[in-house]
């Protein structure tokens, strides 16, 4: 029996890097992928701010949903993504492979994930 083929989307991801810089990425995602990703995506979704101690000991509230490189603030009791949601590392690396790169010190915010189907287009220049 033939092999199905498999179903292609376009993903757009837009992250925040320092208090309104934004920075997109536009990738082409095979469904195998995005089935991987969705729950992640949920969960990012449904994040909820919490309160922490920093290592000097100073309350901090913590409303990045997912601070990445750099962004992540450990001294300030930030958690990590890898930490704070409960996934295989498989689901992160999926993910990782399609987040927007090009900033030196990563990013502190998912603002918006959004998925298409693919389509074919024709690049002009």
């Amino acid at each position: 029996m033939p092999k199905k083929k498999e179903k292609f989307f376009e993903i757009s991801i837009t992250v925040d890097t320092n208090d309104a810089d934004y920075n997109t990425r536009v990738e082409k995602i095979p469904e195998s992928d995005l089935n991987i990703i969705k729950p992640l995506i949920v969960a990012i979704k449904n994040f909820k701010p919490y309160n922490t101690k920093s290592k000097s000991g100073l309350d901090w509230n913590h409303s990045h949903n997912y601070p990445f490189g750099d962004c992540c603030r450990e001294d300030l009791g930030e958690i990590p993504p890898r930490e704070y949601y409960n996934f295989p590392e498989e689901v992160f690396d999926v993910f990782e492979e399609y987040l927007p790169y090009g900033n030196e010190y990563g990013f502190h915010t998912i603002e918006s994930i959004e998925v298409t189907p693919y389509i074919k287009k024709t690049k002009l220049l």
